[in-house]
């Protein structure tokens, strides 16, 4: 599947890549070293995190990402 990012929120973009895992919020945390509350801080839109931290998770699920200048 590919999603364009800029149609989608940060929570939402995290949210899909967990989906893609397959994993619970609990599961899915403890696999990038956060909490359960972080997952779901992540997936609410209440942490800003950068393109470091999607670039890590998606390293870690064996996700590609591909980023293009417009």
């Amino acid at each position: 599947m590919k999603i364009k990012a800029n149609d989608y929120t940060k929570g939402e973009i995290i949210k899909i890549l967990r989906e893609w895992t397959g994993l619970t919020q609990e599961e899915f945390g403890k696999s990038i070293g956060k909490s359960k509350p972080s997952v779901q801080a992540y997936e609410l839109d209440k942490v800003n995190y950068g393109i470091e931290t999607i670039l890590q998770i998606a390293k870690k699920h064996g996700i590609t990402i591909t980023m293009e200048k417009k």
